[in-house]
């Protein structure tokens, strides 16, 4: 009952957008933004993970591992394995 409310209350509220131009090009430029900013996120997020695996790998070498063995737990090349070990 409670989600036939909310859609009533969103398509109601769509309909009011649609109806004012510059309300809906406001709406559309949220939108855009609020797309960029997750795509953002993500990308940062993909980054940190990147950067946490290649400490590992530091540490890893560090201990004598050797880069096929680094390169099977972490997933990285053997060609980003050396760029490390420099």
């Amino acid at each position: 009952m409670e989600k036939d409310q909310t859609l009533k209350n969103a398509m109601n509220e769509w309909a009011h957008v649609t109806q004012d131009p510059e309300m809906l090009m406001t709406y559309e430029v949220n939108q855009e933004f609020q797309v960029d900013e997750t795509l953002t996120l993500k990308k940062a997020e993909k980054q940190g993970g990147k950067r946490a695996i290649k400490r590992v790998a530091l540490r890893m070498l560090q201990k004598g591992m050797d880069n096929q063995t680094i390169s099977e737990l972490t997933e990285l090349t053997e060609e980003e394995i050396e760029q490390i070990r420099k």
